[in-house]
């Protein structure tokens, strides 16, 4: 990892004025359906297709691929809406036309823009803040011409219905400045359909694994959370409001990789909560607008689905209708690679690394410190032998420094193979030792940052700052890491060396550093320019050339633009640096993440799950969201050792006794994924707490894991017992 995680929730400004505001009332007359409402009924969305046949070489498989690969579909609803805009006003009201609980909203966006003089000015989208606001007939909708003629701004908002989706649009094309204002940030439907202190329901924030924010006992405030720039923000371009028994779920379809969530809490003499997305159009006066249209379905889920749970399983399909996103089950039937790994534990490898820090930090052949071995190529040998003889059958190995210079010792340079740890001979001959006894054996690669030891080092492939200046990361074995422009890295490097490290005989889920847990950056160098949107679809772009050379890929974090090409993934939550439960907006933790994704990618909890134990409160949180153990010898490799991120505890040893002992403890582990492997290619279903420290989990097969993290035993009430600190697989109930 280049560099920590650290992104931060900027605490608003406190609102102590009642301002503009929404409301969500099955009784409210000023929400009152209008002759106008239009009502819009759309078919059932077609299923996706069924999964490949299985393959018959592993009878685990066999057996998990066997049930289709798509989401079930949710039950007949008459999903029409009614739904109206008020120009005089620009009031939006809408509503299931199955229901009477309304969504309320009394302006259509707000605008922040730079003024003639340079002076930074916010505007309501309203006829009272000077805009005139036209109505035009469009396909399933209508058109909003607003124009600002003081400040020469014309937005053009485009609103459609199908099914139980309202989707607002405003198009880049049709954004006119003409004037000397500039257009800084355009927040949508702000605070939609908001509740007031004490009403029923909560916020769903898409932050880290999840969060809810009830209606009650909050500091006045507004709370910015970013979508996908850091895996400590929102991985997911998703929230929802739950009112009662009526849910919303809002998804960013386009301008997602330049958005923010604004979480308002306790806002003004009403107390209003809501949360609603705002998008950055420019970050500064001279910058080129943004490219992208900005667009957000606005989901109106039926009573049903009204719940976090429900939000989470309608961004489900539409990632499957829309996103090209398989199921875990149906990329496994036709890659034998991903299908071991789905029930094989993960053991990474750190092999050796440069001090870290190091005085010296832009080093040359002449002040390169010599590399800290760790591990060279005959020890990772021992472990494979010892895991063999202790019945660890399947694991995944990753071996992490096998480059020149070690972990992140030369990137972007990656041969010839490091010799202080055994030369290219001596890797060939570990991995082919390790296939031998049924081993999957995968590489650890960087396509992010570069340093100028590197024999590939050249400015010209930097990511730039505006000023044109080098984009530096964070200080790692090399140095001073600088950050590659993505696009190049694609091109110049990943290209080249990918299929070179194939032919050393790695196969499996390859291992890609940052690419999913650092957020998209734009580039500013005129040379190769990129865009926030397409400095992801480069990252996108790495990681399937992985998936298409070896098999599989797996980066380090959850940031779901790369999920089309991601298989595996570290971390989803960030309790190191941004624990969740402590941010002043957040009532709840919920597998909110792991409802979208279990059954679609393999993922480890945090980084403090890293290494956990049998009994360990990080192990059980594991089990109890749908997590995979991960493994790592040598994590810890920091010089000052309280700054080490992965886990409590690591795993080194100096002699056969401390191997065999450590690899007495993993076998319990390894028995763990062996007994719940299968359902990593189910999907998860519900979530609940039974009892204080108890928790259920279900799957789409139907099986329950209730997790104890009691220290005495939990008797369920339908029979059977969970034993302290531990979890019981329950099967379909009959």
């Amino acid at each position: 990892m280049r560099d920590m995680p650290i992104g931060q929730i900027h605490a608003g400004r406190n609102a102590n004025t009642d301002g503009p505001s929404g409301c969500a009332s099955p009784t409210s007359r000023l929400c009152e359906a209008a002759p106008q409402d239009r009502r819009l009924t759309q078919a059932p969305r077609k299923q996706l297709p069924s999964p490949l046949a299985p393959r018959s070489w592993l009878a685990w498989v066999a057996l998990a691929l066997a049930a289709p690969a798509a989401p079930p579909a949710p039950a007949a609803q008459d999903a029409s809406l009614a739904w109206r805009v008020e120009t005089d006003t620009g009031r939006l009201v809408a509503h299931r036309a199955d229901g009477t609980f309304e969504w309320c909203g009394d302006r259509l966006a707000e605008v922040t823009c730079w003024d003639a003089g340079g002076k930074e000015r916010s505007l309501a989208l309203t006829p009272g803040e000077g805009w005139r606001i036209e109505r035009r007939a469009a396909d399933r909708g209508l058109r909003l011409m607003c124009r600002q003629e003081e400040m020469g701004l014309t937005i053009a908002l485009d609103f459609a219905a199908e099914g139980d989706v309202l989707t607002a649009r405003a198009p880049a094309s049709d954004i006119e400045e003409t004037g000397a204002a500039r257009l800084k940030t355009l927040r949508l439907l702000p605070r939609l359909g908001a509740a007031t202190e004490g009403d029923d329901g909560y916020l769903v924030i898409a932050q880290q694994s999840g969060a809810l924010c009830h209606f009650r006992d909050k500091k006045p405030g507004e709370h910015w959370v970013s979508v996908y720039q850091s895996l400590c923000q929102c991985p997911m371009p998703l929230f929802g409001i739950v009112r009662g028994a009526s849910a919303l779920a809002g998804i960013i379809t386009s301008g997602q990789f330049d958005a923010r969530f604004c979480v308002s809490t306790a806002r003004g003499p009403k107390r209003q909560y809501a949360i609603d997305p705002a998008f950055t159009l420019r970050s500064f006066r001279d910058e080129r607008r943004l490219p992208d249209d900005i667009e957000v379905e606005y989901h109106f889920l039926p009573a049903a689905e009204a719940g976090w749970s429900g939000v989470a399983k309608r961004y489900r399909r539409h990632n499957f209708a829309h996103r090209g996103i398989r199921s875990l089950r149906e990329r496994a039937s036709a890659s034998p690679a991903l299908a071991y790994a789905a029930a094989a534990l993960e053991v990474r490898i750190r092999l050796g690394v440069k001090p870290v820090p190091h005085e010296v930090k832009e080093q040359t052949p002449e002040t390169e410190p010599t590399m800290r071995v760790f591990c060279d190529f005959r020890r990772v040998r021992d472990i494979i032998d010892e895991f063999h003889r202790q019945g660890i059958a399947r694991a995944e190995f990753c071996l992490v420094g096998w480059n020149r210079g070690g972990h992140d010792g030369r990137y972007p340079q990656v041969f010839p193979v490091e010799p202080a740890l055994g030369g290219e001979g001596e890797l060939r001959a570990t991995i082919q030792h390790g296939q031998s006894l049924g081993y999957q054996m995968v590489a650890h690669d960087c396509y992010y940052g570069a340093y100028r030891i590197s024999e590939d080092w050249s400015e010209d492939y930097l990511r730039k700052e505006r000023d044109g200046s080098p984009q530096k990361g964070g200080v790692w074995g090399g140095g001073q890491s600088y950050n590659m422009c993505l696009a190049r890295a694609l091109d110049l490097f990943a290209k080249r060396d990918m299929p070179q490290i194939r032919a050393l005989g790695f196969a499996g889920l390859h291992y890609s550093d940052v690419l999913s847990i650092i957020g998209p950056r734009p580039c500013h160098d005129p040379k190769h320019p990129q865009t926030r949107h397409q400095d992801a679809e480069a990252a996108t772009r790495i990681l399937a050339l992985a998936q298409k050379t070896f098999g599989g890929a797996q980066s380090e974090g959850s940031l779901d633009f790369a999920a089309p090409a991601l298989d595996r993934l570290l971390y989803v939550d960030c309790d190191k640096w941004l624990p969740l439960t402590n941010r002043p907006y957040v009532d709840a933790r919920v597998p909110l993440y792991e409802t979208v994704y279990h059954g679609v990618m393999l993922y480890t909890l945090s980084t403090e799950s890293v290494n956990s134990r049998p009994g360990e409160d990080a192990y059980l949180r594991g089990i109890e969201y749908g997590a995979v153990p991960l493994t790592y010898f040598y994590g810890h490799f920091l010089l000052d050792a309280a700054k080490n991120w992965l886990g409590k505890n690591d795993y080194r040893y100096d002699d056969p006794g401390q191997l065999k002992e450590v690899a007495t403890g993993l076998r319990r582990v390894h028995d763990d994924v062996g007994r719940l492997g299968h359902l990593q290619m189910e999907f998860l279903e519900g979530h609940r707490q039974i009892e204080d420290g108890v928790f259920e989990t279900a799957y789409a097969n139907g099986q329950r894991v209730v997790v104890n993290y009691r220290e005495e035993p939990f008797a369920l009430p339908a029979g059977g017992t969970v034993p302290p600190r531990n979890y019981l697989l329950l099967e379909s109930p009959r």
